[in-house]
């Protein structure tokens, strides 16, 4: 499956998600597509922002996928190449569980995005930041310290994510 899927995923123009639909409509229900989805993420920097799409079109629909799959997808986070592909991983975070094991890695990542020249990964990575302070509280602080820097010299449309990652910290102390 996994040679026919990158075939069809080089035919997509980067632009219009129809045809990505069709794509997931037509295989979602087999677990290979999924497999297949994250050997590719990792092994093909330019279907990057394709197969890291399916898969949050996949969370966007309220279905999940086994553990094993989401370990093996946030123990690579580092390797993303794309922004895009950064930016649904990020947006997936909230969504999935997060195992100990892949936590270290995900840190890592979520604090290379904060960096991002890109707005909306900087903003996305201060939440995956909160996602990463569920499994070590320690960082709290930390990462309170962050974002109300953040209030002081970033975008509005980052202020807006840190205002309410600021109030759930708030909420959670």
């Amino acid at each position: 499956m996994e040679s026919n899927l990158i075939h069809i995923l080089k035919k997509w123009d980067g632009i219009h998600t129809d045809y990505l639909i069709a794509c997931y409509d037509h295989n979602h229900h087999d677990i290979s597509f999924f497999e297949s989805l994250v050997n590719i993420t990792y092994n093909t920097t330019a279907l990057q922002t394709a197969t890291t799409w399916l898969i949050k079109h996949h969370y966007d629909h309220k279905k999940t996928l086994p553990q094993h799959l989401i370990n093996e997808l946030l123990s690579n986070s580092t390797k993303l190449k794309n922004w895009e592909a950064k930016l649904h991983i990020l947006q997936l975070l909230p969504k999935v569980l997060i195992s100990t094991s892949v936590i270290n890695t995900l840190d890592l990542f979520v604090r290379a995005c904060i960096i991002s020249k890109k707005k909306f990964v900087r903003a996305w990575g201060y939440q995956g930041f909160y996602e990463v302070t569920k499994h070590i509280p320690e960082y709290k602080q930390e990462l309170r310290v962050l974002c109300e820097n953040a209030m002081q010299t970033e975008s509005a449309s980052i202020k807006s994510k840190v205002r309410k990652i600021l109030m759930h910290l708030d909420k959670n102390n």
